[in-house]
């Protein structure tokens, strides 16, 4: 796997706020899918079609006949809702991308939360029990 892409990556999920993520190959071959929470990298070799577009929540990729002219121009990030579609070639599209998946501690933090509400919760009511 490419070192700059890897780096790239690494520096994408910092400027979102992930601190932590994996990461793995897929294909594609579905002129649909969702990928919330989930990013998308073009990381194909090469495009065989120029009509190829690629459309998600935040990107647009249009420009698939100049792809295979350029080493860097192909790290194209892509999350949401992504739909490929083209002209040229009959379903199934089959492009490689690679899926990075941000881990989240909110379910670890979200449960400190509750204990220490709770906690607070449970010496109040014995401070007012105490009390009386």
């Amino acid at each position: 796997m490419d070192h700059f892409l890897l780096a790239y990556i690494a520096q994408r999920m910092k400027e979102l706020g992930f601190a932590d993520y994996t990461f793995e190959a897929v294909r594609v071959k579905d002129a649909q899918i969702t990928a919330t929470n989930e990013y998308y990298y073009l990381i194909a070799k090469s495009i065989l079609s120029s009509t190829l577009i690629i459309r998600s929540d935040t990107n647009i990729f249009n420009e698939s006949g100049d792809y295979n002219n350029f080493y860097l121009y192909g790290i194209q990030e892509f999350t949401g809702v992504i739909s490929l579609t083209d002209s040229n070639i009959n379903y199934p599209i089959d492009y490689e991308f690679l899926r990075v998946i941000p881990r989240t501690n909110s379910s670890c933090e979200n449960q400190k939360t509750i204990d220490n509400y709770l906690q607070k919760a449970y010496h109040f009511i014995k401070s007012l029990i105490i009390k009386k």
